[in-house]
């Protein structure tokens, strides 16, 4: 009876289907549908999440002291030997916002505002303890000096809990870094200035002492004037002479220079300071190279994080070249002191040389004239003595105006005000990224279920996996009035259920010639799949055609038919009665009460061992008889995988289908069922679907057909609140 045209062989092995191609779009429509309460919950919940963020969140304000960068004109005597600093330069714009926030900058206005404790005593802030250290690090960051772009308008940008706090320490910045520049520009000058007035103190006694030398001498030659000529002797003395008071003015300025640098500081910001410092080429290079990279910083510390990978490189890169401007600046003053040294020294040798070639003339000038000669020694060295004495005092006057020039470098432009409304939470950005982010996550959760899920979704997975056709698909349908709500294939024309029947009817049909195609064995993998539930109705829309059907019940273990039927088990004559021969095929046949052309067979008094009772029987006898009388043989049969049953009646009927539960039994068990089948030759005509959700949106036309033309077209209605076919 098994037809001969069906292959028995077991499906080869398929990939797994995924979600990536465009063909499943729809696919992806539908898990996104099926799991919109997940989604839905996860965005609920980040918005809750947010919102108690929101109440919890302290409240950070805002305040912001806005500076203008300027350059004064100094207006001082020899106001060009003062080289002045160009505060139009972007390097020094940049400086000047760098050293608003400088640690010692903001430790004075600390302590100014008492929030800095004593070196030793620890404070807490919270539940956290901190050091001095420490508590000026957190006040770093809260800081933010940044410039404003083709302007020299700086914002000093202060952060805290109280509003009054931030506004009050941004004007304390400001104020504080004001008095700094000022001392800073009085320290430049006063180490020179200090060498200065010794230099000057010692001209004045040098000074006196040789106009008392020559007025001594005078007296003791006895001459006021001793202008005689000696021959060429004296115009050489002259041009030595005057030499010489060129040497040691020099040697003097020389050395007073090569003092100033020595007293040169080490702190990068002062040594900046100095002209000769900050115009070095090399140095200026490099400074200008920090300048860029601490503005590509601020937009890197704008992006990322402290502990995003761009974020660590560029510190590291602006932390290298700070280190490499520090020793640069270093090489620069080292560079002026070795300079200074060198002219110093040449200065000083060749005022030895002048003294050395001046006392060999003197040697000889006073072979002609010891008086004439000492005279004129002690008239030079008061000239001398005077003009070192005028330049010295002529250098200590400009650098005492210079000391005392403090040009005011910034200008409050508007000062700190008390913020009212915190910058800190952004609610509208807090919930947005909960928003989203609640959105993705469900999204996330959706897919990752629908990736583990190993259960039959969709027909085209069925097909894919098993390569048998899916022969109907039933949703869990409507209840209806029908038969204690069991028989669905004899309801009205228009319902769901009778139309999903008539689709297996006609699927089942065309697999083959009519005659080929009279007996029909139900089963499924595991229980709860309803496979009687399905072979019920098929075998009623069968009789419903107007073909004399029968339907037997071979589940022997779990008999189903029965209680569909008559509502309750009460083990009438059937199945095992017929294998023992208690009784004739003919007296075990029932005919339904209300639908014609229906009968059906129990499955009988029960069996102590229906394997062993099924094994002894001839089934193919059974169906012969049944043939005889009936055109369709509709068989009941157990599930495969708990009992072997099935596999002694598979072989022998002329069509097997597969019930499938979708969304529920795992696909290795299905294929397993398949491969048992195949083995024993079973004709497999295909899988039908069952409890399969009633959606819209649906993979395969035929899933959702009875629904869009077969049912809802006709305008009914019924409640989806109560299940039937589970």
């Amino acid at each position: 009876m098994p037809n001969p045209t069906l292959s028995p062989n077991p499906p080869s092995p398929r990939e797994p289907l995924t979600l990536g191609s465009i063909t499943d779009l729809h696919g992806i429509v539908r898990v996104i549908l099926d799991k919109c309460w997940l989604i839905v919950s996860c965005i609920i919940l980040a918005i809750i999440g947010a919102a108690v963020y929101g109440q919890r969140a302290q409240r950070i304000y805002e305040a912001v002291t806005t500076v203008q960068v300027e350059q004064e004109d100094a207006k001082i005597v020899k106001a060009e030997q003062v080289v002045s600093e160009d505060m139009r330069g972007l390097d020094v714009l940049n400086t000047v916002a760098q050293k608003l926030g400088n640690d010692a900058l903001l430790q004075r206005v600390l302590e100014e505002n008492h929030l800095l404790p004593a070196d030793g005593i620890l404070i807490t802030n919270g539940s956290k303890t901190m050091t001095r250290d420490e508590v000026i690090a957190q006040f770093k960051r809260k800081v933010k000096t940044s410039l404003r772009r083709n302007t020299r308008l700086i914002d000093v940008t202060v952060q805290s809990a109280d509003p009054r706090l931030a506004a009050r320490v941004a004007n304390s910045l400001v104020e504080n870094y004001l008095g700094q520049d000022a001392l800073a520009q009085q320290t430049t000058t006063l180490g020179a200035n200090s060498f200065l007035q010794q230099e000057a103190l010692r001209q004045k006694k040098k000074l006196e002492a040789s106009e008392q030398a020559l007025q001594d001498y005078r007296k003791k030659v006895g001459s006021v004037s001793l202008e005689q000529s000696q021959d060429i002797i004296t115009p050489r003395l002259q041009d030595l002479n005057k030499s010489l008071t060129q040497s040691r003015s020099a040697l003097i300025l020389a050395q007073g220079a090569y003092e100033d640098s020595l007293n040169m500081p080490t702190n990068l910001n002062d040594l900046l300071a100095y002209p000769q410092v900050a115009a070095s080429p090399d140095v200026e290079q490099i400074f200008a190279q920090v300048v860029q990279y601490e503005n590509e910083f601020v937009l890197i510390r704008q992006r990322y994080r402290e502990k995003h990978p761009k974020y660590i490189l560029a510190a590291l890169s602006l932390s290298s070249l700070k280190d490499q401007l520090q020793t640069t600046v270093l090489q620069a003053r080292a560079r002026i002191q070795t300079g200074q040294r060198i002219v110093y020294q040449n200065a000083l040798t060749a005022e030895r040389g002048l003294e050395t070639a001046l006392n060999s003339t003197e040697t000889n000038a006073m072979q002609l004239s010891d008086n004439a000669v000492r005279f004129n020694v002690l008239s030079r060295e008061v000239e001398s003595d005077k003009v070192m004495f005028d330049s010295i005092m002529s250098r200590l006057a400009e650098t005492a105006v210079a000391a005392q020039i403090t040009p005011e470098r910034i200008r409050v432009i508007q000062v700190a005000l008390v913020p009212q409304v915190p910058v800190w939470p952004k609610m509208k950005n807090v919930f947005a990224l909960a928003f989203f982010g609640g959105l993705g996550f469900g999204l996330a959760v959706s897919f990752v279920l629908y990736s583990i899920n190993t259960t039959f979704r969709t027909v085209d997975e069925v097909e894919h996996y098993l390569s048998l056709p899916v022969l109907g698909t039933i949703t869990r349908l409507p209840k209806g009035d029908v038969f204690d709500n069991k028989v669905v294939a004899i309801e009205d024309s228009n319902s769901a259920g009778a139309e999903v029947f008539r689709t297996l009817r006609t699927a089942l049909f065309t697999l083959g010639r009519e005659k080929d195609r009279r007996t029909f064995l139900f089963t499924s993998s595991v229980p709860g799949e309803g496979k009687t539930f399905t072979s019920v109705n098929y075998a009623a829309s069968l009789a419903q055609q107007g073909l004399r059907t029968l339907l037997v019940d071979m589940d022997l273990r779990r008999p189903m038919v029965e209680e569909y039927f008559t509502g309750k088990r009460n083990q009438l004559p059937g199945v095992t009665d017929y294998y023992l021969e208690r009784k004739k095929f003919g007296e075990l046949i029932l005919q339904h009460e209300k639908i014609a052309n229906l009968f059906w067979m129990p499955s009988g008094a029960s069996a102590p061992n229906p394997s062993a009772l099924l094994t002894q029987a001839d089934f193919r006898h059974l169906l012969v008889e049944a043939l005889a009388q009936f055109d369709r043989v509709v068989i009941d049969t157990a599930p495969l995988l708990p009992v072997s049953d099935t596999l002694l009646l598979a072989d022998k009927a002329q069509t097997v289908v597969l019930v499938v539960q979708g969304y529920k039994t795992s696909r290795k068990a299905v294929e397993r069922c398949v491969q048992m089948l195949s083995k024993i030759g079973a004709p497999i005509g295909g899988v039908v679907l069952n409890l399969m959700p009633n959606r819209r949106f649906s993979d395969g036309y035929y899933y959702y057909y009875y629904q869009g033309y077969g049912y809802d077209a006709y305008g009914k209605k019924e409640s989806y609140k109560t299940r039937v076919n589970a």
